[in-house]
Parts: C-alpha cells; structure tokens; sequence
C-alpha cells in the first residue's frame, strides 16, 4: 500500500491533505523521514505523523435515515441539529455520502472509507441516486423527455436518468426520480425550472444501497 493512501486510511487526511505532509517531511516509515507519497508500506512497518503512531482505523459504513430539519454538515458547531448527531461519537470521524438539503430527508450513508466516500459521491463514477418526489401541481408527463435530455439552471446542465409516477392525485403527483450527476439541489432545482414546486422529496437508494425499512433518525450498519 502506497503511504498516501495509508495515512487517507488512518483518517489523518484526505489523499491529497497526506501528500502535503509527506512533502512537509512530517511524516516518519520506521523511525526515518519519507518525502516520498508513494513509498511502499509493508504489514509491520511503524508509521508516525508528528510523532505520532498512526495506523488505519477500521472501516465503519452507516446507512442513516436523515429526518428533516438536520442539516448535512460537520463544520457548523453552532446548528442545532446535525446528521453527525444521530451515530455514536465511538465511530469517530466520518465522512458524508450523498448530502441532503435541510428540508430533505432519506438515506445518507456515512463512513469513515475516504475512497469508497469518494466512489459513491462524485459525479465521475455515475452512481444513481433514486428519490421519491412529491409535486405540485400534478406533473405533466411531456416534461419526462425534457428533463431526462438535460436543461441548464446556473450554469450548470442538469438532467435525470429516469422518471415515473408512483402515484397520482387531483393537484399533486408522486414521482420515482433517478440521478446521477450529484450536484447541489439538482432534484429540486429541475422541477423548479418546470415550475413545479417539491412539497416533499426523500432519497430510498444509492447505487445498490437502499433505504429499506430503516426508521427515520435511525440508521443500520452495512456489511
């Protein structure tokens, strides 16, 4: 294992935050400074940081269930309600996959896998997420084709994989939506473009993960 990627794994820094302390001679592999990333680590080499032993954390992966009213941050120390809030501080530090708005709730998954974070998270990887959306007014179905093709709001192109109705009511409609791309909002802001407005919008599945039963507020972890 390449030291970066060891130290990403001890929950140190993020690939590129290891690579600036190998470079800042920080870092010692059996007592000697390395300025070399991707010096090779074997099973019982002695890797320190500033000193300090380090060695990878056990990977923990955590399928939540965000209620509304929490927000998707850990740099707020102030907000009153946060996602982090809801797993035990005994997992230590956790990374987000798949940010949800305050007003959003639904499947989160946290773990403290930088890469696996990474994988399901960035737009590159082209990993579906898959919501349940509820609009009003009832959602006119001539705007599939539109969307599924892609439109532009702020710059950015915007565009859902698939959409189908789950069930349909007099002024409202609810909607199986399917995305890709993982941009901030993207769900809301395409049917806003279509002058929809989402009353309700929770997220049931990332890649093969899926929500299932799990409560709200609740979360399960994954094996």
């Amino acid at each position: 294992m390449k030291l970066n990627v060891y130290l990403a794994r001890c929950g140190v820094a993020s690939r590129r935050g290891a690579d600036e302390l190998i470079k800042k001679g920080k870092v010692q592999v059996n007592g000697k400074r390395t300025l070399e990333p991707y010096t090779e680590i074997k099973e019982d080499d002695i890797v320190t940081v500033r000193n300090r032993p380090v060695s990878p954390a056990k990977y923990v992966y955590i399928a939540l269930n965000k209620p509304k009213g929490y927000i998707s941050t850990i740099k707020d120390r102030f907000a009153e309600k946060k996602v982090i809030d809801l797993v035990p501080l005994s997992y230590g530090k956790l990374f987000y996959v798949g940010r949800l708005d305050k007003n959003s709730s639904g499947l989160m998954i946290l773990t403290n896998d930088g890469q696996f974070a990474q994988h399901l998270s960035h737009p590159s990887f082209q990993v579906e997420k898959e919501y349940e959306v509820f609009l009003s007014p009832s959602y006119d179905p001539s705007h599939t084709p539109i969307l599924k093709t892609g439109i532009i709001d702020e710059g950015e192109k915007l565009r859902a994989v698939s959409i189908r109705a789950l069930k349909r009511f007099p002024r409202r409609t609810l909607l199986s939506v399917v995305m890709k791309e993982g941009k901030k909002r993207e769900v809301r802001r395409i049917f806003e473009h279509c002058g929809y407005r989402v009353i309700d919008l929770k997220r049931v599945r990332i890649g093969k993960i899926l929500l299932g039963e799990t409560k709200t507020g609740q979360y399960r972890l994954l094996t």
